[in-house]
């Protein structure tokens, strides 16, 4: 996980709904919505999590379904928006220059 302190993972709530969010360097960018809604993963994710939160093991089910859902996500957002947030990803690129 590259080290940037402008990622962080966040939900919003709607009465029926967890709507998650990226804010990546000032941009804020829609990851997925949920139509169960928990209170606790709301006050969780309401102020904003880094993203190395998303890498800890939960025993919770809800709790480790959503951060491997934001996982994939935002390894979907790295292609779509070409910023580099993973570790893997920097060092992916970094290797094709020296090929």
């Amino acid at each position: 996980m590259r080290k940037n302190v402008n990622a962080k993972v966040f939900c919003t709530q709607e009465p029926d709904r967890l709507n998650f969010y990226l804010m990546a360097d000032a941009e804020e960018i829609y990851l997925f919505s949920t139509s169960w809604h928990s209170q606790p993963i709301y006050q969780e994710y309401a102020t904003g999590k880094p993203l190395d939160y998303l890498f800890r093991k939960s025993r919770k089910c809800r709790q480790q379904n959503v951060r491997s859902r934001a996982i994939r996500m935002i390894a979907f957002i790295e292609k779509e928006y070409e910023i580099e947030l993973f570790r893997k990803t920097k060092n992916r690129k970094q290797n094709k220059f020296y090929s």
